[in-house]
């Protein structure tokens, strides 16, 4: 008989208080361990169900990450203490920072002054290009991209890579720290790149469980952000996975035990969420330019339909579009410099059924209504599939129409 069972709505799991996915060992009549598939940030845990605390152990090699009661813990290693005299006065305990419980958390605003600032665009894009050089696009994910419908071409080319987990047989912690550390001495420093943080032995290492990590340009043709397509991502109660995509961050808003908010990662720098600019200059039509949800979809959009298309993190986030670079310019400034006249907004079918992605898309019209471009919205038959990706794999193009016109472009 197995000593695992999945937790339920009678034992929810006690690390993110959710009653499915997540699983339960029993590793002695009086020890249990927990297997949480959500909460991955590799720091102790005040639960949400029961406010006890849990040790964080290690991540698996499925993606989980492995907690203790801390209680058990604790006792467990007082009595291996005990049968090693002297080790307590070398090495005393350090305490972990501990999460806040989601109930308490839920709407708070992220404190920016807890995250080293980023480094510029420019040298960001010379030390991610030299990291990703670090790291290789496995089987399993090759597979994945080729049955979405990426031409082996594209693959290639795109500079999508795997980021395994912590403990994985090719890249464990000492090959994370290896990493770092070559890094380090090609640039001098890791400090203000989003993702790389010290651990407590003051080792550079990055953050990040099991995916595929995806570049963000900006319109300087800098790759300034990661983003993590997770292997393991979160289900709702159906069964139905949601929050695919991560940032590739070092940031995570923790209490200390005097009760101030501090970064649990120590020198870790904030990603945020941005948008993202795909574009070929040698080939690509720069008259229409797409603007659709998803990295990975704007990067499939523009290798079909060869011209730019725009990523952006969420249907909310659009006025993103506008922030400035540091030469002043947004991206709709450099595409209006490239002669693009019309931008297509091109979100996904289920704005038939949800009524969110629809008054976004509303929004969004509004918002780009003041620019010097011709508005348009993408649409095809849902039948198709979903995302513009999916429709584009099957070899189907979308329609648009025109919903605002400038007479001045």
């Amino acid at each position: 008989m197995s000593n695992f069972r999945n937790v339920s709505k009678r034992e929810p799991c006690p690390i993110c208080g959710k009653p499915d996915w997540c699983s339960i060992q029993e590793a002695s009549p009086s020890t249990q361990l927990y297997y949480c598939r959500r909460i991955l940030s590799g720091i102790d845990i005040i639960s949400p169900v029961n406010n006890r605390e849990y040790v964080y152990i290690k991540q698996t090699t499925d993606g989980s990450c492995l907690y203790k009661d801390r209680e058990l813990y604790d006792a467990d290693r007082d009595e291996w203490l005990l049968q090693n005299s002297g080790y307590n006065q070398r090495h005393p305990r350090k305490e972990r920072p501990k999460q806040i419980p989601s109930d308490q958390s839920k709407n708070r605003m992220a404190d920016d002054t807890l995250s080293v600032p980023a480094k510029p665009n420019h040298e960001l894009d010379l030390i991610y290009r030299s990291f990703l050089k670090h790291l290789h696009l496995n089987k399993m994910h090759v597979r994945y991209l080729a049955k979405e419908g990426w031409p082996i071409e594209l693959i290639q080319r795109s500079m999508l890579r795997s980021l395994p987990v912590n403990n994985s047989s090719h890249y464990n912690a000492y090959d994370r720290e290896r990493i770092a550390l070559e890094l380090i001495h090609e640039f001098s420093s890791l400090k203000g790149v989003p993702g790389f943080y010290q651990k407590q032995d003051g080792k550079w290492t990055f953050s990040g469980t099991s995916g595929i990590l995806i570049p963000l340009y900006d319109h300087n043709h800098c790759l300034y952000r990661l983003r993590i397509r997770l292997d393991h991502p979160q289900v709702d109660d159906s069964g139905k996975e949601k929050n695919k995509y991560n940032n590739f961050s070092s940031y995570f808003e923790t209490k200390t035990t005097t009760g101030a908010l501090a970064n649990a990662y120590i020198n870790g720098c904030r990603s945020g969420s941005h948008i993202g600019l795909y574009d070929n200059p040698a080939h690509d039509d720069y008259t229409v330019c797409y603007i659709t949800e998803g990295e990975k979809k704007a990067i499939y959009a523009n290798h079909i339909l060869r011209i730019p298309v725009i990523s952006i993190p969420g249907v909310n986030s659009f006025s993103k579009l506008l922030e400035q670079s540091e030469n002043g310019f947004t991206v709709l400034d450099y595409l209006k410099s490239r002669g693009c006249r019309i931008l297509i907004i091109a979100y996904d079918s289920d704005k038939y059924i949800n009524q969110s992605v629809l008054m976004y898309e509303d929004k969004i019209i509004e918002f780009l209504s003041l620019q010097d471009f011709h508005i348009g919205v993408a649409f095809w038959n849902p039948g198709f599939g979903k995302g513009l990706d999916d429709i584009l794999s099957i070899n189907i193009r979308p329609n648009y129409e025109l919903v605002k016109e400038n007479t001045g472009v």
